[in-house]
């Protein structure tokens, strides 16, 4: 009994413990969701993991976010029926591991870098 009782508290200590590090990153850091900002470079010293989140802040109305699903629409800037979020700081949970892509749709910022690509851990 008091080993069953212990493995459940170390359980649930190690949930505990998982939940509280999930980290919200400001795509873009104090530059934000906006022209300009090499995302990719921004990405690269960030280690994404399932439960973080991405936070895309920028002037509503300027920008948009779209999730896009595959390296195609990624690179050729198609947003398909995706619906774009639009308050201008959109938060978008990662609750999945795995290779995620996001562009703005809005005139031709995705032709001109705003655009990001992560790998969920």
């Amino acid at each position: 009994m008091a080993k069953s009782f212990l493995l459940v508290a170390i359980f649930v200590f190690a949930m505990a413990v998982n939940v509280c590090h999930a980290v919200d990153y400001i795509v873009g850091d104090s530059a934000g969701w906006n022209p300009g900002v090499d995302f990719n470079a921004w990405a690269a010293s960030k280690t994404f993991t399932v439960r973080d989140s991405l936070v895309f802040r920028y002037t509503k109305g300027a920008h948009n976010v779209v999730q896009v699903n595959q390296i195609s629409d990624y690179a050729n800037c198609y947003s398909g029926q995706s619906v774009p979020l639009t308050s201008g700081n959109d938060v978008i949970p990662l609750r999945s591991s795995g290779a995620k892509y996001f562009i703005s749709s809005v005139k031709d910022d995705c032709a001109k870098g705003q655009k990001l690509t992560i790998n969920v851990k």
